[in-house]
């Protein structure tokens, strides 16, 4: 029997771990036009589908299914898996493409459309590719700062979505470190125009170290786009990045 070598037993470091809760909810609309997954806990993908257009929840699923798909595939390539950069703006071009030819099929030919916002994560920095008005924001030493800007203009029309145009769609991307402690927030705009900074601050300063306060954390985030008036469909993820015990 080989027994492990004790240098390296000392000398190794715990990995910290990532914990996630999500929630949404319809608001006033008819039905539920967000979506997202989460993919090992390293990407997670949010997709809002284009309100005034047909099949937003369509759109919105088909986005995420394929921006996941598309994600598990680049990943095996070390070119895109070495350039983040690189393999945000291919899982958009993908994504974007299999809407656009979704046109072609029967019943979709009034088109379709959706915000993407896709996080990519690994055990010392993380990514985030945006289109649309989908958002991110980080939350650090009790402070919370957005990482993503809006595609929208001064009426707060979108100005880049996906599905709506065959080629040309480039990802506004972020990087930055990710640190034991750092909470993420992804939130559809029924969420992200509707909690101001301080009172998302005021949640997450509670989310702890289990996925019940995180659950309670993103509960506390949708309960407040309420109070403040969103009628809008409204998602909300958390990802926390905790530090084991050395």
């Amino acid at each position: 029997m080989k027994l492990p070598d004790p240098w390296k037993l000392k000398y190794e470091q715990p990995k910290d771990v990532v914990l996630f809760a999500a929630s949404q909810l319809t608001g006033g609309r008819p039905h539920q036009e967000d979506y997202f997954v989460n993919f090992n806990d390293e990407c997670f993908i949010v997709a809002d589908g284009v309100g005034g257009m047909p099949h937003g929840a369509e759109a919105a699923k088909l986005a995420c299914e394929t921006a996941e798909w598309a994600y598990r595939l680049v990943r095996q390539r070390p070119f895109y898996w070495n350039a983040k950069d690189f393999f945000l703006k291919r899982i958009v071009r993908s994504t974007n493409m299999r809407l656009w030819q979704k046109r072609r099929e029967p019943g979709f030919a009034d088109g379709l459309a959706t915000t993407l916002l896709v996080f990519l994560a690994n055990d010392r920095r993380f990514w985030v590719g945006s289109v649309g008005d989908t958002s991110a924001f980080l939350f650090r030493d009790a402070a919370v700062r957005k990482l993503t800007t809006e595609d929208v203009d001064n009426h707060g029309n979108l100005t880049k979505i996906l599905g709506v145009q065959r080629f040309g769609i480039v990802p506004q991307i972020i990087q930055e470190s990710f640190l034991a402690g750092d909470v993420i927030v992804l939130a559809s705009d029924g969420v992200a125009r509707y909690v101001a900074n301080d009172e998302m601050a005021y949640a997450l300063k509670e989310t702890g170290a289990t996925t019940q306060r995180m659950t309670d954390a993103v509960a506390q985030l949708l309960k407040t786009a309420q109070k403040n008036g969103s009628t809008d469909n409204m998602t909300a993820l958390i990802i926390k990045k905790i530090a084991l015990p050395q």
